[in-house]
């Protein structure tokens, strides 16, 4: 069993359900659940601009993450507008980051310190998609789900409270990721943009945090992850504000806040992690792969 535990709390910003006012209901819920375990300035926000428009429709919410010290990175859901190709990708990457940078600046916020890290839509991996998120600065992502086969792809077609729908395995839409060659308890590496599941590599200018778990914690992931290292793991919870919302009618639902309550209550019970961020990640990742390094110069 690791002797360290890391635990990553990441939320994508996709504001899929419910009314404006819903989806900042679910913004706040969550934020204080985190506020009552202590978790404030210890949290990921990856904001999806291009779809949910935060920097016009809920730039308050944005500035006080930032002001709180969370961890803006950006998520883009390629999938959703179906950019493949690098320029298409890079395109589209380039304006939510811009958008993202521009409003950050305009209230006195240091936008390099936040706009490191990029999460695909889907969690989606690609030579394409990598380069861009190279070429546009991002040192940070965090896609590979260890162990895991998934078909999706996140395609609009209704109205309020909940317009959008997962495809799945069998629709020709769908985008197949397979990731099962990757063991779960992998430690975060560096990698190049064609390189990303080669979990050995100590290289490349992107740290990838691989995925534990999504939306939900689930207690055989995390416990295959912290008992199968020895000096330090790392657990990331991949989340969504409306995963605590009713999704028949936007509202906030007591049950499923509740639950994600208990499930952090129980991680820090049972292993009393340190919870990090992100770019804090990317750092320690950084000392363990120069200690690494130092070593086997060492034995040579």
């Amino acid at each position: 069993m690791a002797e360290k535990v890391y635990f990553l709390v990441t939320v994508d910003g996709d504001l899929r359900v419910g009314t404006p006012a819903q989806q900042k209901a679910g913004v706040r819920a969550m934020r204080e659940i985190h506020a009552s375990l202590g978790l404030m300035g210890k949290t990921s926000w990856m904001i999806n601009e291009t779809d949910f428009e935060w920097t016009e429709k809920h730039g308050e919410l944005l500035l006080d993450l930032a002001r709180s010290g969370e961890c803006i990175g950006v998520h883009d859901h390629l999938d959703t507008h179906f950019a493949e190709s690098y320029e298409e990708a890079f395109s589209l990457m380039q304006r939510s980051r811009s958008r993202l940078k521009a409003f950050l600046s305009s209230e006195d916020i240091e936008p390099a310190r936040l706009l490191t890290s990029h999460r695909n839509g889907c969690a989606m991996q690609s030579v394409s998609f990598y380069r861009a998120a190279i070429d546009l600065g991002y040192s940070i992502v965090s896609d590979v789900r260890p162990e895991i086969l998934w078909w999706a792809r996140m395609v609009r077609e209704g109205g309020v409270p909940n317009p959008w729908r997962a495809v799945e395995e069998g629709d020709p839409q769908a985008i197949c990721t397979d990731n099962r060659m990757i063991p779960l308890p992998t430690l975060p590496w560096r990698h190049g943009p064609d390189n990303w599941l080669e979990t050995t590599s100590r290289d490349g200018p992107l740290t990838h945090i691989p995925v534990t778990c999504l939306p939900w914690l689930e207690r055989d992931r995390v416990e295959a992850v912290i008992e199968g290292n020895r000096e330090e793991a790392f657990v990331l919870l991949d989340t969504h504000p409306y995963d605590l919302q009713d999704p028949a009618s936007g509202e906030i639902s007591g049950e499923r806040a509740d639950a994600y309550k208990r499930a952090l209550e129980w991680i820090i019970e049972d292993y009393h992690p340190n919870f990090i961020r992100l770019d804090q990640a990317e750092s320690y990742t950084a000392k363990r792969l120069e200690r690494i390094q130092t070593t086997n110069e060492a034995s040579k």
